[in-house]
């Protein structure tokens, strides 16, 4: 059995391929750069969900039973990925992990229509619904904003958010994939406190050393500072209303998730900071 990574250069992927190595359990990462752009050492392939041509290459001379799956930034992402989990279910795959997040909804538009299609077609699934990512604060966007003007820009306002790792995520989805019995739900992945952008900033600031300032923007303040960063208008529209969403407490929340199926507890922010301070030097 090999296991397919769709979004094989992503946060997450290439942890779980971490875990599948150390497992010696035959992994795949496909993106669009292919093998350029993975680990040296990792088998990966051409993947492109705008190039349907590159959809079959994964299963060439690969027996794939198990797949991972994460959103891709084109509109309606849902309807390549439908079309994509009947094709991989011809070739032979059973179980399918998706990479969602909190505002995944079974049924609706997003995320929510790929996971009603596994209800829909009967296979193994597993639904992961992770709150916002710490690694993102490490993304050159936020890391230019911070090195450089000691800011966060966004619109969140008071608004609580249990931050989760990535390395708690993917160690949640390497079960998920790996374990005999299919999980066959969703999994809602949390962090282990559930902190503002002005926590955030003043948790910052101590790793670091300087002040760092959260700072509040409107509506249409934020759709526009992504637009100017470089985002499409439809993903910087759907960034900032996820950010709206977040302003009112959607996120917050609290459980066990992740030390019920890793068996320890996920990172604190204090260990991420603490990790990763270098990324926020001047």
């Amino acid at each position: 059995m090999t296991v397919l990574l769709l979004g094989g250069t992503g946060k997450t992927a290439t942890r779980v391929a971490t875990h599948l190595k150390d497992a010696n359990i035959p992994f795949l990462l496909a993106s669009r750069r292919g093998p350029d752009a993975a680990p040296h050492g990792y088998a990966a392939v051409k993947f492109d969900w705008a190039d349907e041509s590159t959809w079959t290459t994964s299963f060439e001379n690969n027996n794939i039973e198990t797949i991972y799956m994460m959103q891709p930034n084109v509109a309606q992402p849902w309807v390549p990925m439908i079309k994509f989990i009947d094709l991989a279910k011809s070739k032979g795959a059973k179980r399918f992990v998706l990479c969602a997040g909190t505002s995944a909804a079974l049924g609706k538009d997003g995320m929510g229509r790929v996971w009603q299609h596994y209800l829909d077609t009967g296979v193994e699934y597993c639904v992961l619904r992770p709150s916002w990512f710490m690694e993102n604060l490490t993304e050159p966007g936020l890391v230019y904003t911070i090195s450089k003007m000691n800011k966060i820009f966004t619109a969140c306002q008071d608004g609580r958010i249990p931050f989760i790792s990535a390395d708690d995520i993917a160690e949640v989805a390497f079960h998920a994939l790996t374990d005999e019995k299919s999980h066959n739900c969703d999994h809602r992945i949390l962090g282990p406190e559930i902190l503002t952008y002005d926590d955030i900033a003043t948790k910052l600031s101590k790793a670091i050393g300087r002040k760092i300032e959260h700072v509040k923007l409107d509506d249409e303040g934020r759709f526009q500072n992504l637009v100017q960063a470089g985002l499409s208008e439809y993903f910087a529209r759907f960034m900032t209303d996820l950010e709206l969403l977040a302003a009112n407490d959607f996120e917050a929340g609290s459980n066990d998730a992740v030390k019920k199926i890793t068996g320890h507890p996920p990172k604190n922010f204090d260990t991420f900071a603490e990790e990763n301070k270098v990324a926020w030097s001047p």
